[in-house]
């Protein structure tokens, strides 16, 4: 029956086939995008869960790891610190026993307290004996300065009064030195009266002049004079001299006059001298201007504006000065120095008022300063 039913019902199958098949094509897209989808989001779903199972172990293996590695770390440095601190104990009793060590070899061979003070004493006791050398050399040398100090002065006196023989008293005449009025108490000189020290000086020069005209000769008035030599030869200075001893002596002198020459040409006096090229002043152009006339020529300072009469725009200088000094010459330092600190030619007018104008604000400023007490009182 059911095989007849669908035998007689083909036609309507096969419709419902083809409109089943176009229904299915129509909707085939949308199908194959919806089952993209939950596959796309199971299959998602599925890795995130792989991920987070794995991300969990792999956190879990390296907490267990890292923890390992730090207390493996921390172990080292424990055990690097506690053998730092045994080393630094050990280092310091070694110190120890080294300072004391040490201390008493030094003290006992190298810096022996005894031996150390016994050597200081000698050499206190060695500067002792060569100051008192030292002071004894000093005074016996004062002692000579001061011997020969005097010996000079009594040479240097003796020598003075040795030509002061007409002062010396006579038996009619008593001398300046011998005055009857101070007979008590003449002058003396180093503890001698100057009478006696005159005496023996003339005895000296005396006998000084005695010994000095043993060779004299007595001509025949009687009078002792000094031999005078003759000459064996008689022929003139010119005639006993060499025949050309004038000429060389003319070279010489010129072969050494050369030398001083300033040039290789010789120095001839007269003829025609080069007449300088003319250069102009440093005020060519400017109006000359009287002295008299001129204001920054004028001596004194003014009082008033108007007491100066009006100059020149540019006042004339010479070609001598310039802008330093309008009298000496402008490269000498001394008057470079004098125009930076008093303004030269031009602004000296300038620098004295402001000058002028600075030590009337500053006594100003000291009178007020000395009044401000008072006023507070």
């Amino acid at each position: 029956m059911e095989f007849a039913n669908l035998y007689h019902n083909r036609n309507k199958t096969l419709e419902l086939f083809d409109k089943l098949s176009a229904l299915a094509k129509e909707n085939a897209p949308l199908e194959s995008k919806s089952a993209n989808n939950i596959q796309c989001l199971f299959r998602g779903s599925v890795t995130r869960s792989i991920l987070t199972v794995k991300r969990f172990s792999a956190t879990n293996i390296q907490r267990v790891f890292r923890g390992s590695l730090g207390r493996t770390i921390r172990t080292k440095k424990n055990d690097s610190k506690v053998k730092f601190e045994e080393i630094a104990v050990y280092h310091y009793h070694a110190m120890i026993l080294q300072r004391t060590f040490r201390g008493f070899y030094s003290r006992r061979y190298y810096h022996d307290y005894s031996a150390r003070k016994a050597y200081i004493q000698s050499v206190v006791e060695k500067g002792n004996k060569l100051r008192e050398t030292l002071n004894a050399n000093l005074e016996a040398q004062r002692q000579l300065e001061e011997q020969q100090h005097v010996e000079a002065q009594a040479a240097e006196f003796k020598k003075v009064t040795s030509n002061l023989h007409h002062l010396i008293s006579t038996r009619s005449m008593p001398g300046i030195y011998n005055s009857p009025y101070v007979a008590d108490n003449p002058p003396t000189a180093m503890g001698i009266p100057v009478e006696d020290h005159l005496r023996v000086g003339v005895k000296d020069l005396i006998r000084t002049r005695m010994k000095q005209s043993k060779n004299l000769e007595v001509d025949l008035n009687g009078t002792k004079r000094v031999p005078i030599k003759v000459s064996e030869s008689r022929l003139s200075v010119q005639a006993s001299s060499k025949y050309d001893v004038a000429e060389e002596a003319q070279k010489l002198e010129d072969k050494l006059g050369k030398t001083q020459w300033a040039s290789s040409r010789n120095f001839l006096g007269g003829g025609k001298a080069r007449e300088p090229v003319y250069q102009r002043g440093v005020s060519e152009g400017t109006p000359y201007l009287d002295s008299w006339k001129n204001p920054f020529f004028k001596r004194g300072e003014p009082l008033k504006e108007g007491e100066v009469a009006p100059g020149p725009g540019v006042p004339f200088y010479t070609s001598v000065g310039g802008n330093k000094s309008s009298v000496q010459a402008n490269n000498i330092f001394d008057v470079i120095l004098d125009s930076e600190m008093n303004g030269g030619v031009t602004n000296r007018k300038l620098v004295r008022e402001r000058e002028a104008v600075t030590r009337r604000e500053n006594s100003m400023q000291f009178e007020e300063d000395i009044g401000e007490p008072e006023t507070t009182a």
